[in-house]
């Protein structure tokens, strides 16, 4: 293949190009087997998570075919498997069942709309390198909301394990209800078939490295087959009509749009911290450079692309990328076999699925989302951080009793109101110092006094609307609590400042005129780069002494003590923090004297 650039605009276009031109066959063998390996597990998965959907089973086969090629190509990582997802499956159910009747032709439509809307947000947040958006989800959510989702799966998938059919409901909590009522009715066929499949996979992952869910239903299709289970009532996927998927045009009606756009973003959310973790685990295992935006428009192509073709939303899954590294993939041509392997089921293959038992698939959705319940990480989450513990517990629990998009919102805001509120409190640390320390430290933490002088104060946040108001209220309480009156130097240290706003440069005008007619001097130092703007810009900086505006901190201490009284330093000051203080003591010389 002749060089091109990797700038040029046909890279940009096409960036699996990049890699593709120095493909090897060497490579080829490795992707070949992951491919297939990932094809072995993703073709149940996506049957069993269609289910969870709400949408027909070949709907799931469909989007298991294209959109790993598309991901797989127009991504930034080499190793990640995307297709169906069951967080994501169950958030399309519990989107749509309120408003369509699952598996009917207006609940498909509305499924590949979402698809639709899904795959454009996130080409959106890629084009304009907005990947950053993600970060609105903290890992405390993920946890309490991926445990909730877990028990709220497993509620969805056990009717179709035990047999039992049940009035649908949207909340977790009436459904398990009304499975506890209809127990005495479990199908005793079905039940055998769905719990030993569950069983099967669980042994199967200990003692084996075979793939559990495929040989799973195998065993439980051959089974049903041969003993015409189905006759006796047992549900089954029944005819699959072979062949590609036909080239649909998603329904586009601007108030369904508006009606889903909300959930489209909560998953977009969601499914995209779960690719972000995968991500990061995969970039550091294979060293490959990490463009969030990238994967981001990958994601969102392949969902766009998939919306043409009848598919459901779909995202990276870690279970599958991780099998995808381990199986040896080298390069996204992994994931294209993986999405050809599923094409040669849909031309070839689909007679075999006829049998399938649905209670297995039940069973290799809830035995893949028991890994997602993790109760006791959201329990040691209140240890480590409480506010974090509140978060996760918050989501756990909102998530079983409202919709999932409500309590995800409801978390957010939590989280940001906390953020908020820290940020509205900051921490005014009294720095002093001490010649046993040699550095600077924190006086209220060590107990160690202030000079009677020198008063120096660092704020430990940035200072904005927010927490203006606040900062300088506190710095006035430490001012009139801890400050000598023969202070005659107040500093005021922007060290841990990020961030000014107008606001505070007011407030700080006004605590500057107040120090002034007390006869202290403002002192002020280490301004960062966009703070030092904002005092240019309003003028602020144009008050100050240029002598009080300082840069180096070890030109501070020495610079301020040439200015202060040393007479009440040797008669008055009963502390020695500085080495200046020691010589003045101890031999009674001037500062000039220490100078020479």
């Amino acid at each position: 293949m002749p060089e091109i650039n990797n700038n040029s605009l046909l890279i940009r276009i096409f960036p699996f190009l990049a890699w593709l031109r120095n493909y090897k066959f060497s490579l080829f063998k490795s992707d070949l087997l992951a491919g297939i390996t990932v094809a072995v597990i993703i073709l149940p998965q996506s049957m069993a998570y269609a289910l969870l959907a709400g949408v027909p089973p070949v709907i799931g086969i469909y989007s298991a075919a294209i959109t790993p090629i598309i991901a797989g190509l127009w991504g930034n990582l080499r190793q990640l498997s995307t297709g169906p997802f069951a967080i994501l499956s169950l958030l399309v159910y519990t989107t749509l069942s309120p408003i369509a009747i699952p598996g009917s032709h207006d609940y498909l439509e509305m499924a590949v709309l979402l698809t639709l809307i899904v795959g454009g947000i996130n080409i959106f947040i890629g084009l304009f390198r907005l990947s950053r958006f993600v970060s609105f989800i903290s890992l405390s959510i993920v946890k309490g909301f991926t445990s909730a989702s877990a028990l709220i799966i497993i509620g969805t998938q056990l009717p179709a394990l035990l047999g039992i059919e049940i009035k649908h409901f949207q909340y977790f909590v009436p459904t398990i209800y009304n499975i506890i009522l209809d127990l005495p009715k479990l199908h005793v066929p079905t039940f055998i078939i769905g719990v030993g499949s569950l069983f099967l996979i669980i042994i199967i992952r200990k003692i084996s490295t075979l793939p559990s869910g495929l040989f799973t239903l195998i065993i439980a299709t051959v089974f049903t087959a041969i003993f015409r289970l189905d006759l006796n009532g047992v549900n089954i996927i029944g005819q699959i009509q072979p062949g590609m998927p036909q080239f649909v045009l998603p329904m586009f009606d601007m108030g369904t749009i508006s009606l889903l756009f909300v959930p489209a973003l909560v998953m977009v959310l969601i499914t995209n911290v779960e690719t972000y973790s995968i991500g990061k685990t995969i970039a550091m295992e294979t060293k490959q450079p990490l463009d969030w935006n990238k994967e981001f428009f990958g994601q969102g192509l392949a969902n766009v692309v998939g919306s043409f073709f009848q598919n459901i939303p779909v995202s990276a899954s870690f279970s599958r990328t991780a099998v995808n590294y381990k199986a040896g993939a080298k390069t996204a041509m992994s994931s294209v076999i993986t999405g050809l392997s599923v094409i040669v089921v849909l031309l070839f293959a689909t007679g075999w699925l006829y049998y399938v038992p649905r209670a297995s698939l039940a069973a290799i959705v809830i035995s893949a989302v028991l890994i997602l319940f993790h109760p006791r990480q959201i329990f040691k989450l209140l240890k480590k951080n409480r506010d974090d513990g509140i978060v996760a517990i918050s989501v756990f629990i909102l998530s079983l009793l409202i919709k999932l998009d409500y309590a995800l919102l409801i978390s957010v805001s939590l989280s940001l109101i906390f953020f908020i509120w820290k940020s509205m409190h900051p921490r005014i640390i009294r720095v002093t110092h001490a010649l046993d320390y040699k550095v600077e430290i924190n006086g209220d933490a060590l107990n160690k006094p202030s000079c009677p002088q020198i008063f120096h104060i660092r704020p430990d946040n940035s200072v904005f609307f927010v927490n203006a108001e606040y900062t300088v209220e506190r710095i006035r309480e430490k001012l009139e609590t801890q400050a000598s009156p023969a202070t005659k130097f107040f500093i005021l240290d922007f060290e841990s400042i990020a961030f000014i706003d107008i606001t505070a440069i007011e407030e700080f005008k006004l605590l500057k005129a107040e120090l002034e007619a007390k006869g202290i001097q403002m002192v002020i130092m280490n301004l960062h780069i966009p703070v030092e703007k904002v005092f240019r810009s309003t003028g602020f900086i144009d008050t100050f002494d240029p002598k009080l505006i300082f840069t180096n901190r070890n030109e501070l201490i020495p610079k301020l003590f040439e200015k202060i009284d040393h007479k009440y330093c040797v008669e008055e000051c009963p502390y020695t923090l500085f080495p200046c203080c020691l010589k003045i003591k101890n031999e009674g010389i001037t500062y000039q004297d220490i100078e020479e």
